[in-house]
């Protein structure tokens, strides 16, 4: 039992110290609720769309940095399904006391499937391009940790002494990866073989690709997992099944590819499939099943012993090394388009299909939509809304300085409702020098 929760412990730790989101991140993605695939350029292609590299408007070379090189900024979400600073404000900092209706009113906002919280970080210590090629290192995680609903039950209302409180809903899927990628970009005129032009439908064409070597830290999930916990007036009862994976030291590989073209002086469009190879192998250091089975009585008399008790109380205890274990890098497709209303306004839409339900990716599609206004030239005004995916609604701003050969930006989205019900967020700062 203790070498399974210290596997967690370590896993949660990497998770909040240096920890990345599926999509990169960055000011102007965060701006624009994701509606950025077709401006993606230089080093913040990879992720996105590696095929804007070919394009005729990517800069020669472009350095992102946080506070200095070397020294990130980290793009931040941090999000659950219930929470919001609305329900906080209407239920806990009112000065008064929850009746029996103020709990019941307050338990029906947690979803039946429990509370699912998605903390979201991404650092990248080294983004830099040079002409058509892409270089980043970064450090990520993705996953979940869900909360049953009957906790917060326990919390509200106590528990009858003799009514077994169901924890099954309890669930973790968490991978904390170091990734170093590398992308190309080239602009193609004809299609091989064929005598066709393609200039003739579009001013611009060009494919791209990307290759991301991953570096796993840890790895910890649940299988399995079966448990309640009943109360007495002299005890309290804790029995269930667990079985899970973990491993310690990993390597992976995630292959993107895209397209994307300038259709004409006002249209931009691209496709990109993301991850179309993606999986970690778990095991450099360690990779292991567990199983247990839990059955303790912990007396009201003796809950200082509680650790000594529940050792003892394990009365199966199965922890096998395997050779391996592989963990999936989900893969997800972007569409985008671009379109030049004013020649200080920019429209832009995106839509993202994940092709799995793990790791934090849902394979509900979310749509975004989004908008650049220039009142000055080097003074962008950035503003997007999204829809669905595991966020289901988000929303954005930003703004930067935005010079030829230096730029400032910062981007801030609330995801799951707007203003105080909002349920999550998300900023970034970044700087950039460009040439």
């Amino acid at each position: 039992m203790k070498k399974i929760i210290d596997i967690i412990i370590i896993v949660l730790f990497v998770a909040i110290s240096n920890s990345l989101a599926q999509l990169y991140m960055n000011p102007r993605s965060i701006g624009f609720a994701d509606a950025y695939a077709t401006q993606a350029r230089g080093a913040d292609v990879i992720g996105w769309n590696p095929a804007n590299l070919g394009l005729d408007d990517n800069p020669k070379m472009h350095l992102n940095f946080g506070l200095f090189p070397l020294l990130p900024f980290p793009a931040l979400q941090i999000s659950n399904n219930a929470i919001s600073p609305n329900l906080l404000n209407s239920y806990f900092f009112t000065g008064g006391y929850l009746d029996e209706n103020d709990k019941e009113e307050l338990l029906s906002h947690f979803p039946d499937g429990g509370l699912n919280i998605n903390p979201l970080v991404q650092m990248r210590f080294i983004n830099f391009s040079i002409n058509s090629w892409a270089f980043t290192l970064g450090a990520e995680v993705t996953g979940k940790v869900v909360a049953p609903k009957s906790l917060f039950h326990l919390a509200l209302f106590g528990n009858e002494f003799g009514e077994a409180i169901d924890l099954s809903d309890t669930d973790l899927d968490l991978q904390s990866v170091i990734t170093l990628g590398v992308a190309h970009g080239w602009e193609i005129k004809t299609v091989p073989f064929i005598d066709l032009n393609l200039n003739d439908y579009v001013d611009r064409l060009a494919v791209g690709v990307a290759a991301k070597l991953l570096t796993g830290a840890g790895y910890s999930g649940f299988d399995d997992l079966t448990a309640k916990i009943t109360t007495y007036n002299d005890k309290v009862v804790l029995e269930g099944d667990v079985q899970g994976q973990y491993g310690l030291g990993g390597l992976g590989l995630a292959i993107d590819v895209g397209a994307a073209a300038i259709i004409n002086n006002k249209m931009k469009a691209n496709l990109a499939f993301n991850n179309v190879i993606g999986f970690l192998r778990w095991g450099i250091v360690e990779a292991g099943q567990a199983e247990y089975s839990i059955f303790a009585e912990i007396p009201s008399s003796k809950y200082s012993e509680i650790d000594s008790i529940m050792e003892a109380s394990v009365s199966k205890d199965t922890t096998y090394t395997v050779s391996g274990i592989t963990s999936n890098y989900p893969a997800y497709m972007i569409m985008g388009f671009e379109y030049k209303l004013l020649t200080n306004l920019r429209l832009f839409a995106n839509y993202r299909q994940s092709f799995s339900n793990d790791m934090a990716a849902v394979v509900t599609p979310a749509i975004s939509v989004a908008a650049e206004y220039l009142p000055l030239n080097w003074l962008p005004l950035r503003v997007g809304i999204g829809v669905g995916g595991n966020d289901k609604f988000k929303w954005g701003i930003g703004t930067g300085l935005n010079f030829k050969h230096y730029r400032l930006d910062w981007g801030f989205s609330q995801v799951g409702g707007l203003f105080n019900r909002s349920t999550g967020f998300a900023f970034c700062l970044d700087q950039a020098i460009v040439f």
